[in-house]
């Protein structure tokens, strides 16, 4: 697993070592960043679901100034921090980026952050397959109203599964299918 572009492009990061850690492929990573273009730089990130932290350090590679990580399982934290200890150890750590790692349950995390009135440019959420989370992560994105005026909500989801066009305030502008994965792009409606 290496990241595909940016300042850290070719890092080797650490992979899942335990059952259940599936990080995002590095053609999928690819595509999402090439479609989201220059959209991550200078922004505000929050990797949900983060597991190895494979997208969230993508973005920091591709010119996001701030990432919050959030995981919960312990085993995915220590590949995380691992892989961020690693990003510090080559030399080219930028002290101005703003990185936080949440140990937590994103769906305790989200209310948090709405109350502490944070808002985000991206929202990046690979949640485990088979928990089929992908409706409650909208509602709660969409309640929690995280996303920065012209935010970008990008949802990891298993390709034959449907969800509907519009969940709350969120609406999906695009889709595309990466062998079993889609990736879905959503903002708030208009």
């Amino acid at each position: 697993m290496r990241i595909t572009g940016g300042i850290y492009r070719g890092m080797k990061l650490y992979g899942p070592s335990h059952h259940g850690l599936r990080p995002a492929m590095d053609r999928i990573r690819e595509a999402l960043f090439n479609i989201l273009a220059g959209f991550v730089v200078g922004g505000s990130v929050l990797d949900l679901f983060a597991g190895s932290g494979s997208l969230g350090i993508e973005a920091l590679s591709r010119g996001a100034k701030s990432v919050l990580f959030v995981e919960k399982d312990p085993r995915s934290l220590w590949v995380l921090r691992q892989n961020l200890t690693l990003l510090q150890s080559r030399g080219e750590w930028d002290e101005e980026k703003e990185i936080k790692v949440w140990p937590g349950d994103v769906f305790r995390v989200l209310p948090r952050l709405h109350r502490e009135g944070q808002k985000f440019d991206l929202i990046l959420a690979d949640p485990p397959f088979p928990a089929n989370l992908w409706p409650k992560i909208l509602k709660a994105v969409s309640g929690n109203k995280l996303l920065a005026e012209d935010g970008l909500l990008v949802l990891q989801v298993r390709r034959d599964y449907t969800l509907p066009e519009r969940v709350g305030d969120l609406t999906r502008r695009e889709r595309r299918i990466y062998g079993e994965t889609s990736l879905e792009l959503w903002r708030y409606s208009r």
